[in-house]
């Protein structure tokens, strides 16, 4: 009777393994598996990967926060055990108990630990899977809402956009309406609509608890309404993160956010900065205090007090990003107000240098340094070959003198910066040493003290000399073999110490004259003195002229100064090969259309040019009866070719070609007109034709032969 119990029992409990089977009992043992031998070692796994994702992530507060940081691969690797061990677990919960309750919660946790490790393909089947095949309302919304996370990280705006439609429509939890709208308001700050995104990052947090994570959404609440000018929201929210379990650091750059919009921003914010630096908690935060207070002068328009505080942070400050903010304050305002473009480039490299490449800003800012160094390139070739110009048309007694003047006055800067950057070493040195500002400090332990160490060595070497450290140096006189050595007060040495010392005395003014001849000599060699080495050096002055006006306009948008390097340009070089390009700027940039002097200029010396079409092509309206007549134009026209009417048909080739600009066959009239020119021997010309081809016709059928003859042309010099 027994046996039969225990066989029937077996049977049943095999029966009720079954993850196929609908039954009580079976779904009972699977749930109690699926729940605790995977589903919640799974979560606390995936929290714990989340806690050390979040404890690396470094919050850049000198910029607005991103609602939601980036899945970076440089990041979450410090989680890749963690996650690794969500996908095993996750996955066994859909292997081995599928007719489980908690399959739905298992795949929603596959996903996401696929989403982080930035598997984005098999994150969005997972979120697909779950949102398609399961009955459980709340997973399936939440399966949309890390869909449309997921697009988002895979750079797939359009079709998170389309998501976001779709989740617009349901009606959500309070949980999944905190992490769609949470999620739509990032969807809104990455395509730069502060507006939108705000509103939405407030509906967040209304369906948010009071933490962490809703404190710090607060601040950056905060952040975009004041961008948006709307400053008392921007109060209301960074009040509003003291009381959502802040971090000291959200709770400290609320504050100072507070501060800066206080409408005294004079003697008040002073002292309370001074107070901020003062407080001892903040001891790790200074370089972020420094940076507000820059930031409080350069609105005020103390450029340079604001400097002073943006090198101060730069020197406290313990992480690149810091820096590199701090430096691109202190570039912006040498490139924007100061207009000091040198200073500018040099704090642009230094930003690059701390800047990461992941920051949103950083392309914008290496365009900047790019076209800076470019600037300051062209600017210092213009100068020097504009000073050796001067220098060659001197005589030869006055040169020499003058060169001398400028190495002496060189040397002279050199050895003050030398004494400048030395002082400023010895200054920290005692600094770091005294933990004051410099002074000295009693109660230090005397070799610590700078300042009365260095005031004891001066001391020493006036009474004593200047002696090696050595044993018994007390003694006047002193026997070393058979060498006899006299000590005097304030001498060391032998007898014939003052000898040698006139002998090296000797030969360092000879080594400083001989370096002194070295640099006249180098410096003299750089004057272009016969009348080749003036070409070139004209010809290098010809072409930072036209590269300055170039940045000017095209980088810097500086119209008036790009306006007045061209014409000096045109000026100092009538005959420039950039003619017909700085024409064409000159045009461009004329404020009266009805007598615009560049554009008539240009049209009537380079009437073929690709510039005078350009001009031209935005003023003729192409009809079909332009096309009609163009047609024909180039059928006469290639009539003439074929008869070998080669100057007839040249001629014809350029009226046609200034006639029918703007039409769908332009290319091909020109393509005539090159063959036209080679037929005609006019080599010149013929080169001239081809690169402007390369350039007025990028997207041309006839682009490839147009290189090809070019390439020829090219091997034939």
């Amino acid at each position: 009777m027994f046996n039969k119990l225990l066989l029937l029992f077996s049977a049943f409990a095999v029966a009720s393994c079954s993850q196929f089977s609908n039954s009580p009992t079976s779904k009972a043992w699977h749930n109690l598996n699926a729940k605790f031998n995977a589903t919640i070692d799974a979560r606390d796994y995936y929290d714990y990967a989340i806690h050390k994702i979040d404890s690396v992530q470094i919050e850049d507060y000198s910029n607005i926060l991103p609602i939601l940081p980036r899945i970076d691969s440089n990041q979450t690797v410090i989680s890749k055990p963690e996650l690794d061990e969500v996908i095993r677990l996750t996955s066994l919960v859909a292997e081995r108990h599928s007719n489980s309750k908690h399959l739905d919660k298992a795949y929603l946790l596959l996903g996401k630990a696929r989403l982080y490790k930035q598997d984005f393909i098999n994150a969005i089947e997972v979120f697909k899977y779950l949102n398609s095949n399961h009955k459980r309302e709340e997973y399936q919304h939440a399966a949309l809402i890390w869909l449309m996370r997921a697009y988002m990280e895979n750079k797939d705006m359009n079709k998170a956009d389309a998501v976001a439609q779709e989740l617009a429509k349901l009606n959500l939890s309070t949980r999944n309406k905190a992490d769609f709208y949470q999620i739509k308001a990032s969807f809104h700050q990455k395509k730069g609509e502060e507006a939108l995104a705000v509103v939405f990052l407030e509906e967040a947090l209304k369906n948010m608890k009071k933490s962490t994570k809703k404190a710090r959404g607060h601040f950056i609440a905060g952040q975009l309404y004041d961008k948006l000018g709307r400053g008392s929201q921007a109060r209301e929210n960074w009040k509003k993160v003291v009381k959502n379990k802040p971090t000291y650091e959200l709770e400290f750059n609320s504050g100072i956010e507070l501060l800066m919009l206080s409408s005294d921003l004079g003697a008040n914010a002073n002292l309370n900065f001074a107070r901020m630096l003062e407080d001892r908690k903040n001891s790790d935060l200074k370089d972020k205090i420094y940076f507000k207070m820059g930031e409080v002068k350069a609105e005020k328009g103390r450029y340079k007090e604001a400097i002073e505080d943006y090198t101060q942070s730069v020197r406290l400050a313990t992480d690149k990003n810091q820096r590199a903010n701090a430096y691109l304050k202190i570039a912006e305002i040498y490139y924007g107000p100061l207009s000091d473009y040198e200073s500018a480039a040099k704090y642009y490299d230094s930003t690059l240098q701390n800047m990461s490449p992941v920051m949103p800003n950083f392309e914008k800012v290496e365009d900047i340094a790019r076209s800076l160094e470019q600037f300051v390139r062209y600017q210092k070739i213009l100068a020097t070959e504009d000073s050796l110009q001067q220098l060659a048309a001197m005589n030869p007694l006055a040169l020499e003198e003058k060169i001398e003047n400028m190495i002496r006055a060189e040397e002279a800067k050199e050895k003050r910066l030398s004494e400048e950057a030395a002082a400023l070493r010895e200054a920290e040195e005692r600094r770091a040493v005294s933990g004051n500002s410099g002074s000295s400090n009693p109660n230090a332990w005397f070799f610590y003290d700078q300042v009365r160490l260095t005031k004891a060595r001066s001391a020493f070497i006036r009474e004593w000399g200047n002696r090696p450290l050595e044993d018994d140096w007390r003694r006047k006189d002193k026997e070393v073999g058979s060498i006899s050595f006299k000590v005097e007060k304030g001498i060391v040495g032998v007898d014939d110490v003052e000898e040698d010392q006139e002998e090296l005395k000797k030969k360092e003014e000879a080594r400083k004259l001989a370096e002194f001849e070295s640099k006249k000599q180098a410096m003299l060699g750089k004057i272009p003195t016969s009348q080749q080495q003036l070409a070139i050096s004209k010809r290098r002055q010809e072409e930072a002229y036209y590269q300055l006006g170039k940045i000017y306009r095209l980088q810097f948008e500086e119209e008036d100064n790009a306006r007045k390097t061209f014409v000096t340009l045109l000026e100092k070089y009538p005959d420039t090969q950039y003619e017909q390009e700085v024409l064409y700027f000159l045009a461009l940039m004329d404020n009266n259309p009805k007598q615009n002097i560049w554009k008539s200029r240009l049209i009537d010396k380079y009437p073929m040019s690709s510039y005078a079409r350009q001009l031209k092509r935005g003023e003729v309206e192409v009809n079909a009866d332009t096309e009609s007549n163009a047609a024909k134009a180039y059928e006469d026209l290639f009539k003439d070719y074929r008869e070998g009417n080669y100057q007839i048909a040249l001629k014809k080739a350029e009226k046609a070609l200034y006639d029918y600009t703007g039409t769908s066959i332009e290319d091909k009239i020109a393509m005539m007109r090159i063959m036209m020119l080679a037929k005609n021997g006019q080599n010149n010309a013929y080169r001239i034709a081809l690169m402007d081809f390369m350039r007025s016709y990028p997207s041309s059928n006839l682009k490839p032969r147009v290189s090809d003859m070019l390439t020829a042309l090219t091997k034939q010099k």
